[in-house]
């Protein structure tokens, strides 16, 4: 649905427009950049859901516990656990999820961490796992073929 800008800024931005208007190329970049974000292009992971955020009580003690994450993009979801295998070591396993009807993506989920980068190839179905995740500061990326990434922020494993 595309919401009309009120009557009083549209006769602002006749007015500017025709007093001081702004170089094309400027408007086409705004234009583009502004494209690129409302339609995913280059666009975030949002963490929408974290197991460790559950309640005390809820969540299970000890080291063994796995921690659920779940991401939203446009058009798709990720959720990934993060499974203790050894002292400061997970493995991630997860699946992209797009929207019903549409084919599993085809990419990569790249865990970025302090000694680098670890990566995970999507199988057919979206699925992906990725071994040797150190603990601490973790950032996931979703490389999907023929479109720029989506980042998340980073958080601590």
């Amino acid at each position: 649905m595309r919401v009309r800008p009120p009557a009083e800024l549209r006769v602002l931005r006749d007015l500017f427009e025709a007093c001081d208007p702004a170089p094309r190329r400027l408007v086409e970049a705004a234009y583009a950049a502004a494209s690129r974000k409302w339609s995913g292009g280059g666009s975030a992971l949002r963490l929408i859901g974290d197991s460790a955020d559950a309640p005390a009580r809820t969540r299970r003690a000890g080291m063994g516990e796995t921690r659920v994450l779940t991401f939203a993009m446009p058009g798709r979801m990720l959720e990934m656990d993060l499974i203790p295998v050894a002292e400061g070591l997970f493995r991630a396993v997860g699946l992209v999820l797009g929207r019903p009807g549409h084919s599993a993506p085809a990419g990569d989920v790249v865990l970025r961490h302090a000694t680098g980068e670890s990566v995970g190839a999507l199988d057919e179905r979206g699925g992906f796992a990725v071994d040797d995740v150190p603990r601490g500061p973790l950032s996931v990326v979703f490389r999907q073929e023929r479109s720029a990434a989506a980042v998340a922020d980073w958080l601590v494993c």
